[in-house]
C-alpha cells in the first residue's frame, strides 16, 4: 500500500484512540472522585455519630436538621422528636435571652462562633449542664445557611465541683465551701467587713442521741438541723456545716437586732424538735474596722462557748473583738 493510502486509513485511527482514551481518563477521574466523596462521606459519618460529644447542625429558626445519638442521649430526646422541636424548646428559660444574644452577634459576624455554659431540661425533667460550642456554616455565596453546635455533658463535672464544697448529707456547704463563697461575698481575708453578722451553733445532746438510739438518728437529726437552717434564710445568706454537729450561718442582709431574732428562733426551734437536743449559740456582729472573716468566727465560736457553759440552750452574743 502506497503512503498516501496508508495515512487516509490510519489517520481517523487514530483520532478515535485519542477520543477513546480521553472518555476513558475522564471515566477514571471521575470514579476517584466519586471513591474520594464516598470515603470522605464514610468519615464524615464515623465521626459524627460516633463522637463522645453531642452534635447538631442547627437551622437558622433554630429547629434541628441533624442530631448525633450523644446529642440524643444527653438531651433524652430521639432523633426525630429533637428535629420537630428546636433548641428554644429544650434550653432552660433562664439561659435562652443569652443563647440568643450571642446567635444574634454571630449572625451579624461579630463572633467567628461564641462557647457558653447552659442547661437544658432533659426529656425527663432533668435539668442538665452543658457546654455549648456554636459556629455558622455558609453557603456558596457567602450567606448564613446552618449552624454548627458541639455539646458536652457537664454533669459529672458539675457533681463533682458541687461535692468537693458541700457536705453530702445535709447538702450544706462544708468548711471549704463555706471559706471559698464568704470570700465571695466579703472580699479579701484583710479587708474591712461589710455589715453582717455570724451564727455559731453547736449541738447539745448529740453525742447521747447517736449513743442511744444510733448513727441513724443522729444523722437524721443533722438533716432537720440543715432544714431549720435553711427555713427562714435570704437570698444572701451562707450556711454550712462544719462538721460533727457544728454548723455556721453568715448573714448580710441582717443588722444587729435581726440578727439576734434570727439566733433566738433558732434557739427555740431547735429546742421543740425532741429526742433531747438543743443548741448553743454565737452570735457576732461585724464592727467597723473588723478585718477578716477569720476574727469574726472566732468571736462567734467564743460565744458559743460561753453559751454552752452557762447552761446550753441560749445565744450568747460576742463581744468586741480586740482594738
Amino acid at each position: 500500500m502506497s503512503r498516501h493510502w496508508h495515512e487516509q486509513f490510519s489517520a481517523p485511527a487514530q483520532g478515535h484512540d485519542v477520543d477513546l482514551l480521553a472518555r476513558e481518563t475522564a471515566a477514571q477521574c471521575y470514579g476517584a472522585m466519586e471513591a474520594e466523596l464516598a470515603r470522605a462521606r464514610r468519615r464524615f459519618d464515623a465521626t459524627f455519630h460516633h463522637a463522645p460529644v453531642g452534635m447538631a447542625h442547627v437551622g437558622l429558626d433554630g429547629s434541628f436538621l441533624l442530631v448525633n445519638p450523644r446529642f440524643c442521649a444527653i438531651s433524652g430526646y430521639d432523633a426525630d422528636t429533637l428535629i420537630r422541636t428546636g433548641f428554644q424548646q429544650i434550653t432552660h428559660p433562664d439561659d435562652l435571652r443569652a443563647d440568643e444574644a450571642l446567635l444574634t452577634r454571630l449572625n451579624a459576624g461579630e463572633l467567628p462562633r461564641y462557647s457558653m455554659e447552659k442547661r437544658y431540661i432533659r426529656a425527663d425533667g432533668a435539668i442538665i449542664w452543658v457546654n455549648l460550642t456554636v459556629a455558622m456554616a455558609r453557603d456558596e455565596a457567602g450567606e448564613p445557611d446552618f449552624y454548627v453546635a458541639v455539646i458536652e455533658d457537664l454533669s459529672e463535672l458539675r457533681q463533682a465541683s458541687f461535692e468537693a464544697i458541700h457536705d453530702p448529707l445535709t447538702g450544706l456547704l462544708n468548711r471549704r465551701g463555706f471559706a471559698s463563697r464568704a470570700r465571695d461575698r466579703i472580699g479579701d481575708t484583710g479587708a474591712s467587713l461589710p455589715q453582717c453578722s455570724l451564727v455559731f451553733l453547736d449541738l447539745d445532746g448529740f453525742k447521747q442521741l447517736n449513743d442511744r438510739e444510733g448513727h441513724g438518728a443522729g444523722d437524721a437529726c443533722l438533716v432537720e438541723v440543715a432544714r431549720l437552717l435553711r427555713a427562714p434564710s435570704g437570698e444572701s445568706d451562707l450556711i454550712a456545716r462544719l462538721g460533727g454537729d457544728e454548723f455556721v450561718l453568715l448573714m448580710l442582709d441582717e443588722d444587729a437586732d435581726g440578727a439576734l431574732h434570727r439566733a433566738q428562733r433558732l434557739c427555740t426551734a431547735l429546742a421543740g424538735c425532741g429526742r433531747g437536743i438543743t443548741g448553743s449559740i454565737g452570735l457576732a456582729v461585724a464592727e467597723a474596722g473588723e478585718s477578716g472573716l477569720d476574727s469574726l468566727i472566732a468571736r462567734a465560736d467564743t460565744a458559743m462557748l460561753t453559751a454552752k457553759r452557762a447552761g446550753k440552750n441560749q445565744v450568747r452574743v460576742a463581744v468586741s473583738a480586740p482594738a
